[in-house]
């Protein structure tokens, strides 16, 4: 099927009758070049401009290859210019952003994009983000997630829509891509990286999928297709999924009973788990727990579960009665880990502490054991000796382990939550403006 048919048969399917306009996200790339010139032609027609009028080209540079980026940035403002759409860019420096988050360069950029396109969505009133993801990214997508051990879902690769994400050339092969745009003389810009095989994608692209083409004749239509067949496998668990969730509900969290009635148990544990951020491991471990002994728990990065009796009980690592600026994270117990000596930073042992965790205002009474000692003091005392200012102690809050406070937060943590050789599990709170990546508590 020629691309322009292929193209207005999957647009018209993704964007309907609708007039809440598209913005186009363009790299200046073939595939997103491509299909900027498709758009162009189709709101020619009657049934284009109905459906994803006004349209809006987005760029975002990265930064990443100096001079080249810039060049990529000024090609798209004037090709958007040639065909009368309006165009935004957007010039950030995703391998900062990738350091001062810990991510790879990658997930920094995915991250920057697809944040901008939605926040520009929404302020210009648009209601879909057009994006080229062609059918050999797809493949590759799969055989990545494949793999990294990703599951189902990262088998499903990518979807023509998702959200107000949509894919129009999802279905078209690169191939015909790069043609489409050679037989119309559509210039694009070659991004050098692309050609690199020190990215895991590119190594995909450039050595895997050109021997599985050879195998296989046809591969990548043959992989959407396997797509498309597990995606609907994956919705029908999503629906049974949410039936177990519905049935097996409780006050706390889950019935035990029924998590254990009609078998399967692993898979509903990761299943109902993974949302709360526990990883497989972890799922299998409570699948096998589950009618164990009452009291074993386990945490996530977010939150805390334990096997009450015939309760599977779920709660958040923190809450707070008195919101704070405190970020938070647990971390296993590594050989080499130095204990942080800055006063805003509290490493704690997570097997001594009750979850959910709070943070308040003192009151007056509250006592705790400070670092170093081994009797109890009021915290006004404390604070009084740590020659605390008055107009400061409204200021101070403590992070509470049921009745015990086990950090005067910017003070001193309690001798008693301190983290030893024996410590396995650490939970590490940092009082701030805030950390990417970590949940915070914050002024609201």
């Amino acid at each position: 099927m020629p691309v322009e048919r292929m193209f207005k048969k999957s647009a018209e399917k993704l964007l309907g009758n609708t007039s809440g306009g598209l913005l186009l996200a363009v790299s200046g790339g073939a595939d997103s070049m491509v299909m900027l010139h498709l758009f162009a032609q189709w709101i020619q027609s009657y049934g284009g401009r109905k459906a994803c009028t006004p349209l809006l080209v987005a760029h975002m540079n990265f930064s990443l290859r100096g001079a080249e980026s810039d060049e990529d940035q000024r090609f798209v403002e004037l090709r958007a210019q040639e065909y009368g759409i309006p165009v935004v860019v957007k010039k950030v420096d995703a391998a900062a952003v990738a350091r001062e988050r810990g991510v790879s360069v990658e997930v920094a950029a995915r991250d920057l994009r697809y944040g901008w396109f939605e926040s520009l969505a929404t302020s210009r009133g648009l209601s879909h983000v057009a994006v080229a993801h062609n059918a050999n990214d797809r493949a590759e997508t799969m055989l990545l997630n494949l793999i990294r051990g990703t599951g189902l879902r990262g088998l499903c690769g990518m979807r023509e829509q998702r959200g107000n994400i949509v894919r129009p050339l999802l279905e078209i092969p690169s191939e015909a891509i790069l043609e489409y745009a050679r037989r119309h003389d559509i210039p694009f810009r070659i991004d050098s990286t692309n050609l690199s095989t020190d990215f895991s994608r590119n190594k995909i692209r450039h050595r895997v999928m050109p021997v599985l083409e050879d195998m296989v004749p046809g591969v990548v239509s043959r992989m959407g297709k396997n797509a498309d067949n597990l995606l609907q496998a994956m919705l029908l668990l999503d629906d049974l999924t949410e039936q177990k969730r519905t049935e097996c509900a409780s006050a706390r969290g889950f019935s035990i009973p029924c998590l254990l009635g009609g078998g399967h148990v692993p898979f509903w544990m990761h299943a109902l788990l993974s949302e709360y951020g526990f990883h497989p491991g972890q799922t299998a471990a409570v699948a096998r727990s589950l009618e164990g002994q009452s009291g074993k728990q386990f945490l996530s990065p977010t939150h805390v579960l334990w096997i009450d009796r015939d309760e599977l009980v779920i709660r958040e690592l923190v809450q707070q009665e008195e919101v704070q600026q405190i970020t938070f994270e647990r971390l296993e117990r590594k050989p080499g880990f130095v204990i942080p000596q800055e006063r805003n930073v509290a490493a704690l042992d997570a097997d001594t502490l009750k979850f959910p965790l709070t943070v308040r205002k003192p009151k007056p009474g509250d006592k705790f054991m400070p670092l170093g000692m081994k009797g109890f003091k009021k915290i006004s005392d404390f604070l009084t000796d740590e020659k605390v200012p008055m107009y400061e102690k409204s200021t101070i809050r403590l992070l509470c382990s049921g009745q015990d406070v086990v950090w005067v937060a910017g003070r001193r943590i309690d001798e008693r939550f301190k983290v030893t050789d024996a410590t396995t599990s650490i939970m590490l709170f940092r009082q701030m403006e805030g950390e990417p990546g970590f949940p915070v508590l914050s002024e609201g």
